[in-house]
């Protein structure tokens, strides 16, 4: 049975090992939510102290941070219709731009002069008092003092504190605004709101009436002018009529007005002239069918558009016949015949439209010539009549105009006075600004849920890179899972409780009994059963184990002996009253009976140990000669030999010890071995086919006895 379960153990362990050689051991990212909660309760210390700082930081914060809340309106822009993407961007424009004036330093700065009179002040102490200077000051430009001295710096910082507040945007494809403003105090939420609408309103109407005002003023000024040229017009043609004597006016305006339809006629025959021209010289420079029915008139040709499309169509079926019968079938030869044929018919009728080209050309230029001879005889005839005649009519043309401007100056007029009588708002409120009765997101509930879960968060992920990072062994991880090794024992720390020896005392038992267990199945039957206590490093309790171990063997009745396999650094437990010692023995300069002292101490175990330190090379070479022989003999004289080994990353003597062992027993301190380390010697005793049976934990916690509520005991596993 026992064989059974060392070479099971031996198998866990190489597969183990293999595992975190190959990097799939466990690792952050392989934990599981069942292996969540006992990994936080390992490391509750921490997620406790990580949760409680949060949740004291949010204590601090959280009653200091102070609710906001949101008033808003919506205006309306009634001459405005729905912005779409067909009416281009002009809308939208203005709508942005009368976004940007809301926000503009003239309404804020009109807006901050109402709430100041409405007792709303955005700086605390001396620095919010204003004098009726400072709200003159401010709307300055809108009571027309361009002058006026600028706003102070005490002023310009409420107006980035009341603009930062203030969020204006538009309403989907509408011409609305919504205007909202974000204040701790909910009815001053809705001062602000209110404020900045009425003074957005009565810039808009005073800008509103000020243009209507200066297109007026325009407008008058400039039928004062037209009736001063009126007045000077008639007064020329007056004086004109007085010296010359009365033209017919009507007949001169007819012929000029003939000759103006003349001109407009031979302008229309030219461009006709031009185009004909051009038309043949393209007929002219033609080589081919192709580009003669690039021409407009040849190509938009009835018979020739008729005659391509047949052609089209003809040589679409040649080619769908051609991919599937040869040149010699009847079919294609019947189908070439026809293209030809087709081909040969538009060609003529090209050749017939081409010579259209001409006779236009011609048809083209009798008309120019014959406007042009009308043109110059009614010139002529008009040459013929008197220069009067013309001056007058030049004059009477410039009363009409003096006149006709006049009168529409005149209609523009009475126009901007009726509109400037009977003016409307273009803008309405279509929602008055709400007082707010929640507080805007996120509240103090909402920081305190946040905190809550931030808290939580940052807990496990503390918990976790603790986890990760903490290379020290625990006393609640799982060292068997981990190292591929069961636990034989877990022995308590020693200092700091009077219960410590008791229970040091029963886990050394335990482990004393396991051992028996595996001496009774050795390899040597009826001789010394050798257990080698090693460790990775220093300090982890490897001498006081041993020491304790073998005591626990005496007094059950074996002989037993504590061998200090550490020839750098020996324990030197007892008196050296014998003439040799483990360094002597080693080297054949002694007998084990002159080298072991008896009853060490009156602890009822026989030592072997070194006087003085060695050499490292000089140790290494006699352990590796003489330790088999030594143990051989000493298998001989006693039941149990029980070896304390040197650290097994430090020298190359606790792999050489460990392979003359019946038992191998790897310690760990819980909160001092690290768990690289001991991966590290488990290694270094496989790669000398070696593998440890077992570990012990050392500094374990105390557990309660069986049978005994207040009793420590650290039972073996």
């Amino acid at each position: 049975m026992m064989d059974q379960y060392e070479h099971r153990a031996q198998h866990q362990h190489r597969r183990r090992y293999h595992d975190r050689r190959q990097g799939r051991s466990q690792s952050m990212g392989d934990l599981t939510l069942l292996d969540l909660v006992p990994l936080l309760w390992q490391r509750r210390g921490v997620v406790m102290l990580v949760f409680v700082s949060v949740m004291m930081l949010a204590a601090a914060i959280i009653p200091r941070w102070g609710q906001s809340y949101r008033a808003l309106a919506r205006i309306g822009f009634v001459s405005e219709v729905p912005i779409t993407a067909s009416d281009g961007q002009g809308a939208a424009e203005r709508l942005e731009t009368r976004m940007a004036a809301i926000r503009g330093s003239d309404v804020l700065t009109a807006a901050l002069a109402v709430l100041r009179g409405e007792g709303v002040a955005f700086l605390p102490g001396p620095e919010r008092q204003t004098s009726w200077i400072s709200l003159l000051a401010a709307n300055a430009s809108a009571l027309g003092y361009q002058d006026w001295p600028q706003t102070s710096e005490t002023e310009q910082r409420e107006l980035g504190i009341l603009r930062s507040r203030l969020d204006v945007a538009r309403i989907g494809n509408a011409s609305v605004i919504e205007i909202s403003a974000v204040d701790r105090d909910p009815f001053r939420s809705q001062q602000i709101v209110n404020a900045v609408i009425d003074s957005y309103l009565w810039q808009r109407e005073t800008d509103r009436k000020q243009g209507l005002r200066a297109q007026l003023s325009e407008t008058r000024n400039q039928l004062i002018a037209a009736n001063a040229r009126l007045e000077t017009a008639e007064t020329a043609l007056a004086d004109w009529q007085q010296k010359a004597g009365f033209v017919e006016a009507d007949e001169n305006r007819l012929m000029l007005d003939r000759i103006y339809a003349l001109n407009a006629e031979l302008e229309t025959a030219r461009r006709d002239l031009e185009r004909a021209k051009l038309l043949a010289e393209g007929r002219a420079q033609a080589r081919s069918v192709e580009e003669l029915l690039a021409l407009p008139p040849v190509a938009n040709h009835e018979m020739v558009r008729k005659l391509a499309a047949q052609y089209d169509d003809v040589r679409r079926s040649y080619v769908a016949m051609d991919q599937r019968y040869g040149p010699k079938h009847p079919a294609m030869i019947a189908k070439t015949g026809e293209l030809a044929t087709v081909k040969t018919h538009l060609a003529e009728a090209v050749a017939l439209a081409a010579r259209q080209i001409d006779l236009d050309l011609r048809q083209a230029q009798k008309q120019h010539d014959v406007i042009t001879a009308q043109r110059d005889a009614w010139q002529a005839r008009l040459s013929d009549r008197h220069d009067r005649a013309l001056g007058q009519a030049v004059l009477v043309r410039a009363v009409d105009v003096a006149r006709n401007e006049a009168d529409m100056l005149g209609r523009q007029e009475q126009e901007f006075r009726a509109s400037l009588a009977a003016f409307q708002s273009d803008t309405m409120v279509m929602q008055s600004a709400n007082l707010p009765e929640m507080a805007e997101f996120p509240t103090r509930r909402d920081f305190w849920m946040a905190a809550l879960l931030m808290a939580l968060f940052a807990a496990v992920l503390a918990g976790f890179l603790r986890h990760h990072f903490d290379q020290a062994i625990g006393d609640d991880d799982d060292i068997e899972h981990r190292f591929g090794l069961p636990v034989f024992a877990r022995t308590p720390q020693v200092s700091g409780s009077e219960k410590a020896p008791v229970a040091m005392e029963e886990a050394v038992g335990h482990l004393g009994v396991l051992i028996n267990i595996l001496a009774k199945t050795g390899a040597f039957p009826g001789k010394a059963h050798v257990t080698c206590i090693g460790s990775a490093v220093t300090g982890e309790g490897k001498s006081r184990l041993a020491r304790d171990l073998a005591i626990s063997f005496a007094a059950s009745g074996f002989r037993t002996l504590l061998l200090d396999g550490d020839l750098r650094h020996p324990t030197r437990m007892g008196k050296f009253d014998v003439n040799g010692d483990f360094t002597a023995l080693l080297a054949g300069d002694s007998s084990a009976k002159s080298a072991v002292r008896q009853n060490v101490d009156g602890m009822g175990f026989d030592y072997l140990g070194a006087r003085a330190s060695v050499p490292g090379h000089m140790a290494t070479g006699l352990i590796e000669t003489g330790l088999a022989d030594v143990l051989t003999g000493l298998r001989a004289e006693y039941d149990r030999i029980v070896v304390d080994s040197p650290p097994i990353l430090s020298v190359a003597d606790a792999v050489l010890l460990m392979g003359m062992a019946d038992t191998r027993l790897m310690l760990v301190r819980r909160g001092y071995s690290k768990n690289r380390d001991v991966n590290d010697a488990i290694g270094h005793l496989q790669s000398a086919r070696l593998h440890a049976d077992g570990v012990v934990l050392t500094a374990a916690k105390l557990k309660p006895a069986y049978g005994h509520a207040d009793a420590p005991v650290m039972g073996a596993v």
